[in-house]
């Protein structure tokens, strides 16, 4: 069992049969858990109970890409990797991005949380990739793997462990592994290099996405990638984790994790059934098809995995929230703007895609009103339309609906016009004729008041696009 990390569902922990469940995995053995939502207090005394537990020290993981607050309720939210790389200028902004980290550092290690499952090393070459797009740094991979050094470095040197994924890259498909299967023919040194410079600068785990390259296979179950290509041609040296096994883009292979560890993976992640996952290992060890040799193999990088975790760290100072505030502003990014001043006149807000009440109550607080797109109706005042998109495993809401661009193009031919992406980039290739055009790289609250701030103070400070947009309504 110790070679698999289970779910830990914190919504659940108050359920006497859960607390059970997870309970006797710990007797049984289990390597650790990846840990998703939940009370940050709650989930920080559990984890403290399942350690006291185990007979050695268990791995916690989570996918905290956007801050602890990401899975857990009562911890902070910060910019998405693309907004972190539009807002933060490395060359001289080092200090400020590394106190920005040290807030989620800290509430990590403070929870209980000892691996992040974060940097998205992924280069987002394909503009409609549905699951990678805000979650990558840039569609350049000099920018991903210099972002991706700088977070590795920070992250494993204040004591949190890190996971660079998904190897060999997720940036160049058009399909969501956790829905199907991605093919990619793109060009796989370009994503292989930020791995590269991830295995330079001791990246503690990589983990293999569900992910067809160059083999018949997917990445997660091919030993040509695992075994060949990043321990033997790459030569790295950790530990190597499955993506999640519960995801359907493995639902054709039969004894997939049996097939994942036989590969070279070290530790299978997040498969639908533990109990059963082990059986199927069980089995296949019993059979010949996984020697002792490559058991012993993957236990060995777990252990060192596992020494690591082992060691005493600074905590951190209380984070600011004027810090976070200014970090999201500083994401902001101008694409476009023929509005000599934004703030002259009357301005209306119509929001359109995945808002909600919160967001809109923002926008009636600092423009008297606030109207979905549905209800656009023309007037003397100058429409801000306010594009809202999710990027998130098994989501339906990347993307704004044909029928919200069209009517969002209509309009911006019509009139003076201000087009604000909140979340996705891509959205506005099809609105280049608005007169003024800007993005964030995330879509609640804390990233539409950043927006209104930088508005009003009209935009001194700014970030950069870290993608190129081919517009398309030319």
């Amino acid at each position: 069992m110790n070679l698999i990390i289970a779910r830990l569902d914190g919504k659940k922990i108050n359920y006497l049969r859960y607390r059970h469940y997870i309970e006797k995995l710990v007797r049984d053995g289990i390597g650790g858990f990846i840990v998703f939502g939940g009370e940050y207090e709650e989930i920080k005394n559990f984890i403290a109970y399942l350690q006291s537990m185990a007979s050695e020290p268990l791995i916690i993981a989570s996918d905290i890409e956007r801050g602890v607050g990401q899975q857990l309720k009562g911890a902070t939210l910060i910019p998405s990797q693309m907004g972190i790389a539009a807002g933060f200028d490395l060359s001289k902004e080092r200090t400020e991005l590394g106190t920005l980290y040290l807030i989620v550092i800290k509430e990590a290690l403070s929870v209980g949380i000892n691996l992040a499952l974060v940097p998205v090393l992924d280069v987002n070459t394909e503009p409609e990739n549905p699951i990678i797009c805000t979650r990558a740094f840039s569609d350049n991979s000099e920018v991903v793997s210099e972002y991706g050094r700088f977070f590795i470095k920070f992250f494993e040197s204040h004591g949190l462990l890190t996971c660079a994924k998904h190897f060999p890259g997720h940036g160049a498909t058009q399909t969501d592994s956790h829905l199907g299967l991605p093919h990619i023919a793109d060009d796989i040194e370009t994503h292989i290099k930020p791995f590269k410079e991830a295995i330079k600068a001791r990246v503690s785990s990589i983990m293999v996405g569900h992910i067809v390259t160059s083999d018949i296979k997917p990445a997660s179950l091919s030993e040509k990638t695992i075994n060949e290509l990043l321990k033997q041609k790459l030569g790295f040296k950790g530990t190597v984790l499955t993506d999640a096994m519960n995801m359907k883009a493995l639902m054709e292979y039969k004894n997939p994790h049996a097939l994942a560890l036989l590969a070279g993976a070290d530790i299978i992640l997040h498969p639908e059934e533990p109990y059963t996952a082990m059986e199927e290992i069980k089995t296949a060890y019993k059979q010949g098809l996984i020697t002792d040799m490559r058991i012993k193999e993957a236990q060995r990088r777990i252990s060192r995995l596992r020494k690591k975790i082992k060691r005493k760290y600074r905590i951190v100072n209380e984070e600011n929230i004027s810090l976070i505030h200014r970090a999201f502003k500083k994401t902001v990014t101008v694409v476009k703007n023929e509005i000599d001043d934004l703030n002259s006149g009357q301005i209306v807000p119509y929001l359109a895609g995945a808002y909600n009440e919160e967001i809109k109550k923002a926008f009636q607080n600092y423009f008297g009103s606030a109207y979905d797109l549905k209800d656009y109706k023309p007037s003397n005042a100058m429409p801000l339309i306010a594009a809202f998109t999710n990027i998130k495993a098994a989501g339906s809401e990347y993307l704004l609906s044909e029928n919200q661009n069209t009517m969002i193009r209509k309009i911006i031919s019509n009139n003076k016009a201000i087009v604000v992406s909140f979340g996705n980039p891509y959205v506005v290739r099809p609105f280049k004729k608005a007169k003024a055009i800007i993005t964030v790289y995330d879509s609640h609250e804390l990233a539409v008041l950043a927006f209104l701030d930088a508005l009003n103070e009209g935009f001194k400070i700014r970030g950069k696009l870290p993608v190129k947009i081919e517009w398309i309504d030319e």
